[in-house]
């Protein structure tokens, strides 16, 4: 028995790889691919509600940054996509049905036409 620590060679880490668990190596490879959001300049309502309604009447695509932020402070990813509609309190981009004071910022995306 001696013989064999005279000889064992330790692996180091290779040994503790297999304890990863794949729940905890796929958070840390979403951490890794998060996208970063530019902190964009805050516009009024009314700012916002030109931007959408030039948008909507040009068929032009725009990028739209929500005021809120995760409990880590990070904002949302940008919704960039064309205006399809919108009510007195809320806007339809694409898919999105957003309510008009949760918007921070609303810009046209140059070159965009549907």
């Amino acid at each position: 028995m001696t013989d064999f620590f005279a000889r064992y060679q330790d692996r180091g880490m290779k040994k503790w790889a297999g304890f990863f668990l794949s729940d905890h190596t796929a958070m840390i490879n979403k951490e890794t691919q998060e996208k970063i959001v530019p902190e964009r300049s805050e516009m009024s309502q009314e700012e916002c509600a030109r931007v959408l309604a030039l948008a909507f009447s040009n068929q032009q695509a725009v990028i739209v940054q929500l005021g809120e932020v995760d409990e880590n402070g990070k904002r949302p990813e940008e919704i960039v996509g064309f205006v399809r509609g919108y009510t007195e309190d809320k806007v339809v981009i694409d898919e999105h049905v957003i309510a008009l004071d949760s918007l921070r910022c609303v810009l046209l995306l140059p070159g965009s036409a549907d």
